[in-house]
């Protein structure tokens, strides 16, 4: 029976590492481009913060530009990572993400009433910031390139099997992957309402928690407009206020990863990282760091859900649309900011103290 046991939680680590290597691998790739633009986007957030900057001029949809672009493209930058790792023809996978991007698609993705393919109809979906969608078009590509790569003769191969990869995997991914994500997310959101009810306190270790693993899979992206419908009706959001506890929790553990790196390249990519996620930018510090580390990511799960936790438990708010962050501060101020500020300070200082205490294997 024992033996049987530790099977089973065998094949669990096992399965649990895959995905975080998976994960990794994809993200790892552009992980200074990701740093990069977080260190921009907090530049940014400062500058509107502090006056320098006004939103709706010419000077901020440039910066904006310069800090948002590669969040908007994700997809592009995840079709080559995916087709490398699922053994795609990079230029292929590339295309279909263009696609996806595409003004027009986007204009057919943003109009009103019943979308129609061929007679079939479409669930209308945002491809930008997305991720689900991408990565399960490429890796479906690379079943339909293999059929291809076997029926077609070597002399056509390279000349067909891009074009029937595209008129096969773009339909399929608006017909089923682009609602998958849509329909996850949604559900997510409906289950964060009906958690909330329940138990505030609950909900805040579930989204301290799980939160992270949201933002990679890009089911956050769900919340959001309940964040904002909240903000428009109530005049408040307690979802943006639970997000605290998770963000600070990654740079906490990024930063104790800093200080324990002997690599200086490592230790200032890490340093980096913290500081984005104090301005509200975690990819660099999950992708970068943690989730690479793995031990660290669990620290800021752990710590992320005490944090949030306290947000919960004491009903904190915040009276406008805001990622968490040092700069957006003011926003939380309406309702119980003193615990707020304590959520915060619990989740950094936790993860920064559980990352300082365990062992991690893999660290440069």
């Amino acid at each position: 029976m024992k033996n049987s046991k530790d099977k089973r939680e065998n094949v669990w680590k096992r399965g649990v590492e895959r995905v975080i290597d998976l994960l990794s691998s994809l993200f790892l790739p552009f992980i200074n481009i990701m740093v990069s633009v977080g260190i921009l986007k907090g530049i940014l957030i400062i500058m509107i913060a502090t006056g320098i900057v006004t939103e709706g001029t010419a000077t901020y949809d440039i910066l904006n530009a310069m800090s948002d672009a590669f969040f908007y493209f994700i997809p592009l930058f995840l079709a080559y990572t995916a087709a490398k790792k699922f053994d795609v023809e990079p230029f292929t996978a590339i295309l279909v993400a263009c696609i996806l991007l595409h003004p027009s698609m986007t204009s057919v993705m943003a109009m009103e009433g019943a979308v129609n393919f061929f007679g079939l109809p479409l669930r209308t979906v945002t491809y930008s910031a997305s991720v689900i969608p991408i990565l399960l078009a490429i890796y479906c590509m690379s079943f339909v390139q293999k059929l291809c790569y076997k029926g077609i003769p070597e002399t056509f191969r390279y000349l067909f099997t891009p074009p029937i990869c595209v008129i096969v995997i773009v339909p399929v991914t608006l017909l089923l992957f682009g609602p998958i994500g849509s329909f996850v997310g949604g559900w997510l959101a409906k289950g964060y309402e009906w958690i909330y009810n329940l138990s505030p306190l609950l909900a805040g270790v579930l989204i301290g928690a799980l939160q992270p693993f949201m933002v990679i899979f890009g089911l956050h992206w769900g919340l959001f407009p309940i964040a904002l419908n909240n903000v428009a009706i109530y005049g408040y959001d307690t979802i943006m206020a639970l997000f605290g506890g998770a963000v600070f929790a990654q740079g906490g553990a990024a930063l104790a990863v800093a200080i324990k790196s002997k690599d200086a390249t490592f230790k200032s990519q890490a340093l980096s990282a913290s500081f984005t996620a104090l301005l509200g930018i975690t990819e660099p510090a999950m992708f970068g760091v943690n989730l690479r580390l793995k031990r660290p990511m669990i620290c800021a799960c752990i710590a992320g859900a005490i944090g949030s936790a306290v947000a919960g438990f004491f009903g904190c708010r915040a009276v406008s649309f805001a990622l968490p962050a040092l700069t957006t501060l003011s926003l939380f101020m309406g309702h119980a900011f003193v615990p707020f500020l304590a959520s915060l300070t619990v989740s950094f200082g936790l993860a920064f103290l559980f990352t300082m205490a365990v062992t991690i294997p893999d660290l440069q």
